[in-house]
């Protein structure tokens, strides 16, 4: 049957043809349907978690500090109906007014952000390697609404971190950079995400290996030829891959989110069972394979943040109410200042992770706390400069 052509019934048979028209109509309303209840739907779940978080009013602390805040998201993942996927999905509509209750609503003087990948809003009218794009145009155009002014003095998404699938397509992913650079002057480099350990019972990334694959690094060795910055997710049990990454590429810049997100490092937790009780050994090991990332790879730098997800044993987000900036302080202290004092503030950036973070306490609670433990610790002026918005700013040309 030729497209576009239709055949008649034999005479007295009715038509098994719907016409066009009453095609699309259906079509329409039964996405439109969908759309509905994923948003009803989300109306009662947000009023839950909301009521949750307010349990822990706070008032921002220090509201002068400029801050340049390096790691959210946007996105819908209102299809998942209120389920909690890998414990990180509580917010599940985080896109612009979100981010502005967060961002100007917290309180804080958070003047840029940067967008980081979330594969949310990739292409579904281009081929794979292409479809990122996307992305990458959603973001931006987010940030073209932030840079009208209509929003203060708040410049939201003035980086943004796309991604491309190295492993794939290795250098065949250059289009892609190329038209993201072309597309958005706010492009700054991408995300691959390759966080896997066996001790984990469910991960961000199919197998393990990914930094160290030839296809993979063959597509990375575009990042310098471009200009471009790479974000590495990455669980602490693999940082010898990133290692080995940054020194076969010691002229691109790499920045490892969540400080190599140490699982279980705070306490056991259900979802990596294998590391009840080691405690001690997990943070020896990180410790290890971070301080001599730190001594011998200086295109590294480091996002202190992204605590507050569950597989870090906290617990915050099982509690019953909300931890204040005091406790959630205390907790990430240990890690947090060790990090800083081993990779110094011209390394090192804090993150806020939204909404990823959200799970275990609101935006201003979060700033809160890391204002709380620089000045505590008897930072200088300076360093926290460079902590809260100094570094962000640097490796990310904002």
């Amino acid at each position: 049957m030729g497209c576009g052509k239709s055949v008649a019934p034999p005479a007295g048979e009715p038509s098994t043809e719907t016409p066009p028209e009453k095609k699309s109509t259906k079509a329409t309303s039964t996405d439109l349907a969908k759309l509905q209840l994923r948003r009803e739907n989300w109306k009662s779940n947000q009023a839950s978690f909301y009521s949750w978080l307010d349990q822990t009013p706070e008032e921002a602390l220090e509201p002068e500090i400029e801050i340049v805040d390096p790691h959210h998201h946007l996105w819908d993942m209102r299809e998942l109906a209120g389920h909690n996927l890998l414990g990180i999905f509580k917010q599940q509509y985080y896109m612009l007014e979100e981010l502005l209750d967060d961002c100007v609503g917290g309180g804080h003087n958070v003047t840029h952000t940067v967008f980081m990948q979330a594969h949310s809003f990739h292409s579904a009218d281009t081929d794979p390697m292409m479809a990122p794009l996307g992305e990458v145009l959603m973001a931006q155009g987010v940030a073209a609404q932030c840079a009208s002014g209509k929003y203060g003095k708040f410049r939201g998404i003035a980086g943004i971190m796309g991604t491309a699938d190295l492993a794939q397509f290795g250098a065949g992913v250059e289009p892609l950079l190329l038209a993201c650079k072309a597309a958005s002057p706010n492009y700054r480099g991408i995300r691959c995400t390759a966080s896997y350990d066996s001790h984990v019972a469910e991960n961000f990334a199919p197998k393990p290996g990914l930094y160290m694959q030839p296809k993979f690094r063959e597509g990375f060795a575009l990042l310098e030829k471009h200009g471009l910055v790479f974000d590495a997710w990455l669980f602490s049990s693999q940082l010898p891959d990133l290692y080995d990454l940054a020194k076969s590429f010691p002229n691109t810049t790499i920045v490892i989110d969540h400080i190599a997100t140490p699982v279980a490092i705070l306490g056991n937790t259900v979802r990596a069972p294998g590391y009840t009780g080691k405690q001690g050994e997990i943070s020896a090991k990180w410790q290890a394979d971070m301080a001599r990332i730190a001594l011998e790879c200086s295109n590294v730098n480091v996002k202190v943040g992204g605590s507050a997800i569950p597989l870090l044993g906290h617990g915050f987000d099982l509690r019953d109410k909300p931890p204040t900036s005091e406790e959630v302080a205390r907790v990430f202290k240990s890690t947090y200042l060790w990090t800083i004092e081993t990779f110094g503030p011209g390394r090192c950036m804090f993150e806020s992770n939204f909404p990823v973070d959200k799970v275990s306490m609101s935006y201003t609670v979060l700033w809160n706390a890391y204002k709380r433990l620089t000045k505590e610790a008897g930072l200088s002026s300076s360093d926290r400069a460079l902590l809260f918005c100094g570094t962000a700013k640097r490796v990310y040309r904002l």
